[in-house]
């Protein structure tokens, strides 16, 4: 991914989390970033228009009841199931994908966004982010996140 991409992806991202979650975000190198022994939840989604693509948010597992309970404006103990969770993480990568296609195509930008889906990061996917150009690092409240943004020609 160019830098230019990877700093309007990661600037937005933080600008969204911090104004929809309360969670700040702060770019880091990935070996700051690298606990193989967290489970991660990943939501992923497509989007086509002006611009097209995949994005995909990877958080720590025990992190998820936070950003949705930041959300909701719940407690974290407030929230009961894993489906409230992982719809959260949806609405949060639905919300960023459209604001990063429109800082890097313009506010009126054509688009269309395909339903996000959640799942449990593999160790081969986890292994895939560390070591992928597609994905930068970041801390989210100290939580590590992983960002993948990949275009389509």
């Amino acid at each position: 991914m160019q830098n230019s991409v990877q700093e309007q992806l990661c600037s937005t991202f933080s600008e969204v989390a911090e104004q929809l979650t309360f969670m700040f975000g702060e770019v880091v190198p990935k070996d700051e970033a690298n606990t193989p022994d967290k489970l991660f939840t990943k939501a992923r989604m497509t989007f086509t228009g002006d611009l097209a693509g995949t994005l995909s948010l990877a958080v720590p597992s025990d992190t998820t009841a936070e950003i949705a309970a930041n959300i909701l404006g719940l407690e974290p103990e407030d929230i009961e199931t894993e489906s409230m969770m992982n719809d959260a993480l949806a609405e949060m990568l639905n919300v960023v994908c459209g604001h990063v296609i429109m800082s890097m195509v313009g506010k009126d930008a054509n688009f269309k966004l395909a339903t996000p889906v959640t799942d449990f990061v593999s160790e081969e996917q986890y292994a895939h982010m560390m070591a992928s150009e597609e994905y930068v690092t970041l801390l989210l409240d100290e939580n590590p996140v992983f960002l993948g943004l990949k275009l389509e020609s």
